[in-house]
Formats: C-alpha cells, sequence, structure tokens
C-alpha cells in the first residue's frame, strides 16, 4: 500500500480544509506548510511513510535522531502534517510510531511534548482516523511526561498510545515476524540501543540476586519487582 502522493492532488488549499475551519491552528499550520519549500525537511528522514501497520493501515515514523539542532521544529510539524494530511481528510485510517532513543541529543527537542501538542492539534475528525501511536524505547523522562499531560488528554489518547520498551515488542503495532520490524528501516543504532538496554537489565538482576543492589535489605526490597527486562 503506497503513501497518498500529494503532489498530484487537484484539490486547492481551502478545498481541503472545507469543514475543518474552527481547528484554526490546524489550518493555519496546514496552510504554510503548503506554502513552504519542505523539501529540505523530507531529504533528513525524520518524517516518513514507513510501510503499514499490523492491520494494513499506512504507518508513518518519526525519527528523533535525524532531527539536526539547528533544524525549526515548527517546519518539521507541517512537514509531517502535509504529509499525513490526504490519509486522515479523506477517512483513510493510519498509524505513527515515534522512535525514541539516546543516539542524538539533538532529537529531545521532538520529544513526547512534540507528540501530545500536534495530537492536541489535529481536528476530532481526523484522530478519529489515527489507529495507533507508538513509542519506541521510551524514557523515564516520556513516562513523566505523560504522566504530568495525564489531566490534559482525552481517553481516547491513552486508547491509541502504546508505550514499546524493545524492537521485538513491535509486533502490537506492526504485526507478528521479524521481516515486519525490519520493513521499517531503522538505522542500526536502534538494535544496538536495544542491546544496551537489555544488558543494564541484565546487570539490575543481577546485582538485585547478589544483594550488591541493596545491600542492607540483603538483595531484597520494593526493588526487586522491577527484576526482569520485557515488560511493555
Amino acid at each position: 500500500e503506497m503513501a497518498v502522493d500529494l503532489s498530484a492532488a487537484a484539490r486547492t488549499v481551502d478545498d481541503e480544509l472545507v469543514g475543518l475551519e474552527q481547528w484554526r491552528t490546524y489550518c493555519g499550520e496546514y496552510r504554510m506548510a503548503c506554502g513552504e519549500d519542505l523539501a529540505d525537511i523530507r531529504e533528513l528522514g525524520c518524517v516518513r511513510h514507513a510501510g503499514v501497520d499490523r492491520d494494513g493501515h499506512p504507518l508513518y515514523i518519526f525519527l528523533p535522531s535525524k532531527v539536526p539542532e539547528d533544524v525549526d521544529l515548527r517546519r518539521v510539524r507541517r512537514y509531517a502534517l502535509r504529509l499525513m494530511h490526504a490519509h486522515t481528510r479523506h477517512g483513510q485510517p493510519l498509524s505513527v510510531l515515534f522512535v525514541q532513543n539516546n543516539v542524538n541529543a539533538a532529537a529531545h527537542g521532538l520529544s513526547a511534548w512534540f507528540v501530545v501538542e500536534t495530537y492536541r492539534m489535529i481536528p476530532r475528525e481526523m484522530k478519529k482516523n489515527l489507529r495507533t501511536i507508538g513509542i519506541l524505547h521510551p524514557t523515564a523522562f516520556v513516562r513523566t511526561c505523560m504522566l504530568l499531560l495525564a489531566p490534559f488528554l482525552s481517553d481516547s489518547f491513552w486508547d491509541k498510545l502504546y508505550l514499546v520498551e524493545r524492537l521485538e515488542f513491535l509486533d502490537d503495532i506492526v504485526g507478528p515476524g521479524p521481516e515486519r520490524v525490519e520493513a521499517l528501516g531503522l538505522p542500526p543504532a536502534y538494535a544496538a540501543w536495544d542491546r544496551e538496554l537489555d544488558e543494564r537489565a541484565k546487570e539490575d538482576a543481577d546485582a538485585l540476586r547478589s544483594g550488591t543492589m541493596f545491600p542492607a535489605a540483603g538483595g531484597m526490597g520494593a526493588g526487586a519487582v522491577f527484576s526482569g527486562p520485557g515488560m511493555r
């Protein structure tokens, strides 16, 4: 299933925004996106079509590690809105996957707040077509942000949200089989980060068993409940 070719769309911007006028922020951003040359953002590959999700719907991927420090994140958002507008506007379901990592410090700007702010901006009609919002390798900071933002987000947002700890658990989003994950075309650094997380979890588990993590408790205590990797 191919992504929609927006360059071939015959409709004008006004036609595309009919019925969405009450969503002024979205309409303003979409108009700017359509009137701006965003070829440089496309070349970065930080937002792109990445095949289909487990149900065969188009899947779009956000790669913060490909965002340089000097890039205006508002332009990244505009490119994403323009890329996905045709799907969401015309009733075709889609999913998005946000790949968090520690590969690039500059990626912190494209954070959980970026995801939430963008989600709150899009019209309700488009939210209904968004099937899944996945976050791969969510950091403690991301989890904290989600907790703090909980009062401001609807139940439907949480129904769509998947926090995925490891690449192997992406089957909840892309479907079963390692080939589905490979088809995403993720850089090798993400697999390396997976291995590092597993090593850290193993070291913590060994420390718990030996009592070196909580020596006063003799290896027991509240920390023992976090003894294994693989929690989603």
